[in-house]
């Protein structure tokens, strides 16, 4: 690809500064809502639209940004993504209301879904196919590490210079980020050619997903009754009919929809959308249940919790080293099956179990995720051509978002059905059995759902055909 050693390795800087940034930025908000809605003088259940329409916009703007980087190139989106999110950081640091911190949080989310569906790709672009794997291993370092430093630096700030200051934190970065983007990145990549913008398909797509997960969101919040998910579901699947008979039909689709021939991307898919419905019940779940079960302040909460991604932080570029060297199947077959162990051992937990089983399981949890996440990527990126990778990127980005809002809206009606408990009024003094009771069915559904990963894995090996280790993402089709 003609990049030398130094080159390669910065713009690997880059990509897990842009992967760090997004991680550490979704985890550090939630930490700060309280002392947003005190100091706002809102109710908690408004000022979850400060994460809401994060999330949304997020999920909006993922295969446009990927579309766009195909065409015009990642290092000019990367760069506009990095700007967008310093400009909205600082203007979410000077909001002094709800509704201008909600509109700056959309700014901010323009840039954070520009980083999160290319992050990937520049890897992919950037390395050969021998050392993907680690570099896919590092940036996946950097996920956990932004999911850990999150919470806690989130609180060290707001503690001491009070909320506005986490997003001022980010300014600095992104800046940073910006630059490296221009000088290290190449300015000359293969692109697609635009025939016409498919404008059609992503009116179908923008419908679907708003529709799906604004009711999901607000069920979520007890805004709106459960039953109002099926009609939303119905209207979500009509619309998303239309979008595919759309890609079929238009010269220049939004996706290709021939990328989902391919097994190890279709399935690569599939395992990291399990994966991540999984996770994210795990991690909503967990500190209700340390806390207001067993008792621990915020600041040990934080600490066992934090097992998770510092065990994943360190296995996941191991797991890449090990993906460029073998083959990923038994990779991910390992880790989606220790996950599911994990979070089947979790599920049998009650108000006397030891604290290490919890510990133990949270650092299984992470070790399967860091086995499982960067051979999957791999798998992922090597079967998709050089000239669709920022659109790949924002699939593979868009699935795990899908994951995470779908597992944690599914798990709080499932705890809510079987525990009898609303989760946004738990307190000290609620019934601790029947929280178990729901926190069980919830770690049982995400037991189930790794399992289902796990399955996955075996299709992989039956499918014949291309093997999926075999990268073809030097080639167009």
């Amino acid at each position: 690809m003609g990049l030398s050693k130094t080159r390669k390795n910065l713009i690997l800087l880059v990509a897990c500064l842009e992967a760090f940034m997004s991680t550490l930025d979704g985890s550090i908000v939630n930490i700060a809502l309280p002392d947003i809605s005190e100091q706002m003088h809102v109710h908690i259940s408004e000022v979850q639209w400060v994460t809401t329409a994060y999330l949304l916009t997020i999920v909006l703007l993922l295969l446009l940004w990927g579309k766009l980087a195909d065409i015009r190139g990642k290092k000019p989106v990367l760069i506009i993504g990095f700007v967008l999110f310093a400009v909205g950081s600082a203007m979410c640091s000077m909001s002094h209301s709800l509704s201008f911190l909600v509109f700056s949080r959309i700014i901010q989310a323009f840039g954070a879904s520009s980083m999160m569906s290319l992050s990937q790709g520049i890897i992919t672009s950037t390395f050969e196919p021998g050392e993907r794997g680690f570099a896919l291993g590092q940036v996946g370092m950097m996920v956990g590490l932004g999911s850990l430093a999150g919470p806690f630096l989130g609180g060290v700030l707001v503690n001491a210079f009070s909320w506005p200051s986490i997003f001022l934190i980010n300014i600095p970065i992104a800046i940073f980020g910006a630059v490296m983007a221009f000088f290290v990145m190449p300015a000359h990549e293969e692109t697609s050619k635009l025939i016409s913008f498919d404008g059609k398909g992503t009116a179908f797509y923008s419908a679907a997903m708003l529709v799906l997960f604004l009711t999901l969101l607000l069920a979520q919040q007890g805004i709106l009754p459960a039953i109002w998910l099926i009609p939303a579901v119905v209207i979500a699947v009509l619309c998303l009919w239309g979008f595919v008979h759309t890609e079929r039909h238009s010269p220049d689709p939004l996706i290709h929809m021939h990328l989902f021939r391919k097994m190890p991307f279709t399935l690569g898919l599939m395992q990291g959308f399990f994966i991540f419905i999984a996770l994210s019940a795990t991690l909503m779940f967990m500190p209700f249940y340390l806390q207001d079960v067993l008792k621990y302040g915020p600041l040990h909460a934080g600490i066992i919790i934090a097992v998770y991604p510092i065990v994943m932080a360190i296995f996941s570029p191991i797991s890449g080293r090990l993906a460029d060297r073998m083959s990923t199947r038994p990779l991910t077959a390992l880790g989606t099956g220790l996950s599911a162990a994990a979070l089947i051992l979790l599920a049998f937990t009650h108000v006397n179990t030891p604290i290490w089983v919890t510990v133990v399981g949270l650092a299984v949890l992470g070790l399967g995720n860091g086995l499982f996440q960067s051979p999957n990527n791999t798998d992922i990126f090597n079967s998709v051509p050089l000239s669709q990778l920022g659109i790949a990127g924002g699939i593979n980005a868009l699935f795990r978002n899908i994951g995470f809002v779908a597992g944690t809206s599914f798990s709080v009606l499932i705890f809510s059905f079987t525990a009898g408990l609303d989760v946004n009024s738990i307190s000290g003094n609620m019934d601790n059995n029947a929280f178990m009771q729901g926190f069980a069915w919830v770690f049982v559904f995400c037991g189930i759902c790794s399992v289902i990963a796990f399955l996955l894995c075996f299709m992989r090996v039956m499918k014949k055909g291309t093997p999926s280790d075999a990268p073809d993402s030097i080639k167009e089709q």
